[in-house]
């Protein structure tokens, strides 16, 4: 099946989603110049996936609900169905997707996942909505994926750009082994909030923050006057990854994380795990902003 593309566009941004996965496709200046990494599979074959319903992965992919045990894989099942395109206009986009019998072998709960994209001058905003349509507690974790190019000046290396965080950070960045959240930890701040980008800040995979007081990361330039901002209040958990020596680096908004080497697989007992009670709305959002 062909994706189909849906174009959102203002005075400051021209943004494109695809409705496999509600997955970012662009998000352009009014310079055209292009700020979401474009998923060359040399490095990393995907650009900003939805995550649901969870986030990383499960401890030997699987896990346990009601005495039963399922299979499901790292980030879940969101970012490989296709959506429903069900709102539309030149600033914003609605998509869709239900629970079927394909999701229930896999997660067996009832659902209605929106993904909303939106433009407001030069943010893009990021909303999550899920409901939960059944008379049983939906459990369930969400988060974004969003990666950004780092191609922003020819001949620009990794090293060239860093994150700055809203805060001072004192907390270290957890990492992954086998899949699963490991120690020892590291510290990967200078200067209190900075986190320099370079070739070897991701040989062990993901930094993952969950104790973190900043909600607000910007991606920098050394010399460049230009800053790409990711805020993200809803969302308690922050992973950074790349790929080593891949031009991009993704800034990861999470209601949850992969699992503890110890975790005992209980569905309900996920870390940043949410119950939605029957017939009850949850809603989250993050903004991407150009300056």
């Amino acid at each position: 099946m062909t994706a189909l593309l849906h174009s959102l566009h203002n005075d400051y941004l021209s943004v494109s989603i695809s409705n496999q996965g509600a997955e970012l496709q662009s998000i352009k200046d009014a310079q055209e110049q292009e700020y979401l990494w474009q998923a060359d599979p040399q490095f990393w074959a995907r650009k900003a996936p939805v995550l649901f319903p969870i986030v990383g992965a499960l401890k030997n992919d699987s896990y346990r609900f009601d005495d039963q045990e399922y299979a499901l894989s790292q980030h879940g099942f969101a970012r490989d169905n296709v959506f429903e395109l069900i709102e539309a206009t030149d600033t914003e986009a609605v998509y869709r997707l239900t629970d079927d019998k394909y999701t229930r072998e896999l997660y067996p709960f009832e659902f209605v996942l929106d993904v909303i994209y939106r433009l407001e001058q030069q943010t893009l905003v990021v909303e999550y909505r899920v409901s939960n349509p059944s008379d049983k507690v939906l459990w369930f974790s969400i988060g974004g994926h969003p990666a950004f190019s780092l191609n922003w000046q020819k001949g620009s290396a990794l090293s060239d750009y860093y994150l700055e965080f809203e805060h001072a950070e004192s907390v270290q960045a957890a990492l992954i082994e086998q899949g699963c959240l490991s120690e020892p930890s590291i510290n990967a701040f200078v200067d209190g909030n900075l986190i320099p980008l370079s070739d070897q800040l991701f040989d062990r995979d993901a930094l993952i923050f969950t104790e973190h007081s900043s909600r607000q990361v910007t991606l920098k330039h050394k010399t460049l006057e230009k800053s790409l901002s990711v805020r993200f209040e809803g969302f308690p958990h922050l992973g950074i990854w790349s790929k080593p020596n891949a031009p991009f680096v993704c800034i990861e908004p999470w209601q949850g994380h992969v699992d503890t080497q110890d975790h005992n697989q209980e569905f309900t007992e996920k870390a940043g795990i949410i119950a939605l009670k029957p017939h009850q709305n949850y809603h989250a959002s993050y903004s991407i902003r150009i300056d």
